[in-house]
């Protein structure tokens, strides 16, 4: 059975239609709508006991609210069950209507719309001799100040004029300054430079598209009072601004900004005035094509975006509000007092430092919009990006969960996101970070990790480091163990056999290293056009492997053999594992996680344990530790015979942790590699990561000179290959 329920109020009428509203039903639900609509402007339509919606009555809510708009009216719906919402969503509608919850909500949206609604005795002090509209019966207290030089998006000025630039240069000194002016999405610039012209920008993603605000007044809530003055009549801005700066049914508030539409058809124009005392105003104007009128479902933030399209704006000009308009229209905001810009964006606080690159704070804000206040500390390490520790707070001064920020190239950033949704999340999930969200400015990028452990926000990450340096060989092994046989099994447990280039895809000059040549020069005195070297105190000369590096590694780019492979890391260095207190495992730093040759994160952490770990502080430690070096590298072998060396100098459980380390990354090199013994997939992998040592500002002069003794000793074994 189906019935509609019809109830009256002072301003407008209410129905609930009872059953399912099918195609059958759909004529007699019309014809209620139309009956009440008929004596009133507004409608409330209440589904509650409504179990189905045909399109046929769509069509009449869509029809409905289309007439109820053109009279001023309105149309609320509510009592949405979960199925029925779901039809509205997947149909796009619930952008379209005003839905709510409950009916009293919606019943309070429609009073709200008829009281608001007022002539113009009773808004304004003066006379006014034109049309007005009060939109709304409470001003907002929106007008901010900006006072403090920063970069920020269009999202966060909305409304607004001041001095500034584009926000499209790294640095603000790149980027010509004037007056600028936002609407929205758009915003024009007026250089001070007599030599550059007016501009603007349409930004389809208003939070993309960034100024550089020296100084500004912005509004962000929609527009108390529309007024508009008759065809043919002509009017100054400067006199509606003038009468209009008080309202008689609002006492406190003052006019703050004003955006009005000049209807000439041979000079359509939109222009945005703000104002801190409602006397002296700034702005400008963007010069249109064409002038369409408001449809009645538009809001007024709609309407303007329909103006200003790449198609409709042709320039822009400075504000003027001497100008005389032809029938205008003017939409105005009232405030009831004035704040600092800065609260639409969150405090960013860096612990220990001052950074006067904007971008690090735009980034920050980009990626914390759900946080009030950014605590931000750095964190040590990282060679390619800074790595920031972020505590941040809600809008009530609560901890958010612990999470890390990462500023970098935005390649860089753009990358490590993708590999990381790609290569790691799908498959060490528990064990990774979780990348929750990138932003970027010119060729800078940030992206914002997870950074809470298993056991909640007050475990500690501690980075592998520390527990290599601080933990016995006993207490190392399994926990390495652990590590490459378990937490990351899916990936090297799974290799898979094809066709690799070992010379093209370890080649260290086309990831993070391009200047390796100079730094090889400039530090160890050696040229890349040389054949070879020597080291002080050493009796023998060694293969250049910089030339080998520069001549070699082109020529053999084709060179290729099948061989096992599997997802990588890419730069699995113990800056990259962190272990909770309950020493569980987690991986970051996915830019260079791929598929390559499943040997390759073994050979990653080779470097590091042989050439980077010992801290030579003498010519005599540098020496012994070359003299085992040689002995380890210089013999020809394969993957599954390592050489048996031991150390006779200082610190010898240092350097015996270091060999035992190395000689368990052979075996489980062996084991993925499921037996096969080559070497030189091996070798080429442990090349990437010795030949660039030269370039780390970390790393030592001794670890240096060790690092181009051990990659010719590496070189040298790859010469007939």
């Amino acid at each position: 059975m189906f019935e509609i329920i019809k109830q009256q109020y002072s301003s407008f009428h209410s129905i609930r239609p009872r059953g399912r509203l099918d195609t059958v039903h759909s004529a007699s639900f019309d014809q209620t709508v139309r009956e009440v609509t008929s004596l009133q402007r507004s409608l409330v339509i209440d589904f509650s006991e409504c179990s189905y919606l045909s399109s046929s009555g769509i069509r009449v809510l869509l029809r409905t609210s289309k007439e109820l708009g053109a009279q001023g009216g309105k149309l609320a719906i509510c009592g949405f069950s979960e199925d029925l919402f779901r039809v509205f969503q997947t149909a796009g509608l619930d952008l379209v209507f005003n839905l709510f919850n409950e009916l009293s909500e919606a019943e309070a949206f429609i009073e709200e719309k008829e009281n608001a609604f007022s002539e113009n005795e009773r808004v304004f002090t003066e006379n006014i001799p034109w049309k007005t509209e009060l939109l709304k019966k409470i001003p907002d207290t929106g007008l901010r100040i900006w006072e403090e030089p920063v970069l920020t998006d269009y999202g966060s000025l909305t409304i607004a004029a001041g001095s500034g630039a584009f926000g499209e240069t790294l640095l603000r000194s790149g980027s010509p300054g004037g007056s600028f002016f936002t609407l929205f999405h758009c915003t024009g610039l007026i250089p001070d430079d007599r030599d550059y012209a007016p501009d603007f920008r349409i930004a389809g993603d208003p939070s993309l598209a960034t100024v550089f605000v020296d100084r500004a007044l912005s509004v962000r809530e929609s527009p108390m009072v529309k007024i508009s003055v008759e065809d043919g009549q002509k009017v100054k801005v400067s006199d509606i601004l003038q009468y209009t700066t008080h309202l008689s049914c609002v006492d406190g508030c003052f006019l703050c900004a004003a955006v009005c539409l000049e209807q000439d058809p041979d000079k359509p124009a939109l222009s945005i005035y703000l104002s801190r005392d409602s006397r002296i105003w700034q702005g400008g104007t963007f010069l249109l094509q064409r002038v369409t009128r408001m449809q009645p479902h538009e809001t007024f933030q709609q309407y303007c975006r329909s103006l200003l399209t790449w198609e409709n704006v042709e320039g822009i000009a400075a504000g003027d509000v001497s100008a005389m308009l032809r029938a205008p229209v003017c939409w105005l905001f009232y405030s009831q007092g004035v704040s600092a810009g800065a609260g639409y964006i969150p405090e960013v606080i860096f612990t220990g430092e001052t950074l006067t690159e904007k971008y690090y704070d735009y980034l920050t804000r980009a990626l914390y919009r759900d946080s009030e206040k950014v605590e931000i500390k750095r964190l040590h390490g990282g060679y390619s990006a800074s790595t920031f520790y972020v505590k941040s707070f809600d809008d009530r001064g609560r901890v958010l969960r612990p999470t890390v920020l990462k500023i970098g190239a935005r390649s860089l950033i753009s990358r490590e996101a993708e590999r990381c949704r790609k290569y790691a999340m799908p498959y060490i999930l528990n064990n990774s970070a979780m990348v929750l969200g990138t932003a970027f400015h010119c060729q800078i990028g940030a992206l914002r990790y997870n950074f809470v452990g298993i056991g909640g926000e007050d475990t500690g990450l501690k980075w592998l480091t520390w527990y290599f340096h601080n933990m016995d060989i006993g207490s190392l092994k399994p926990l390495f163990d652990k590590i490459f046989l378990k937490i990351l099994k899916p990936w090297y447990g799974q290799p898979v056999k094809e066709k690799i280039y070992p010379f093209d895809d370890h080649d260290p000059t086309k990831t993070f290293f391009p200047d390796i040549f100079e730094k090889a020069e400039s530090i160890l005195g050696i040229d890349a056009r040389d054949v070879s070297f020597r080291i002080d105190g050493s009796l023998e000369d060694f293969l250049n492997p910089y030339r080998f590096l520069k001549e070699e590694y082109p020529k053999r780019r084709q060179w290729s053999l099948d061989y096992y492979t599997c997802i990588c890391h890419g730069d699995l260095n113990m800056q990259n594992i962190l272990l909770d207190n309950e020493m569980n495992v987690y991986l970051i730093d996915f830019s260079e996680t791929r598929p390559r040759s499943v040997v390759s994160d073994f050979a990653r952490l080779e470097a590091i344990f042989m050439i980077e770990s010992f801290p030579m502080q003498s010519e005599e430690d540098f020496l012994m530790v070359l003299e085992l070096l040689v002995n380890f590298y210089e013999r020809p072998c394969s993957l599954d015979k390592i050489p048996d060396v031991s150390w006779k100098g200082r610190i010898p459980q240092v350097m015996e942790r270091n060999i035992a380390l190395t000689k368990k990354m052979r075996k489980y090199a062996i084991s993925s590699a499921r037996e096969e013994k080559t070497f030189v997939p091996y070798t080429l992998a442990l090349l990437e990561w010795v030949l660039p040592i030269v370039c780390y500002s970390s790393a030592t002069v001794w670890q240096k000179q060790l690092s181009a003794c051990v990659a010719s000793l590496l070189c040298e074994s790859l010469k007939n290959k």
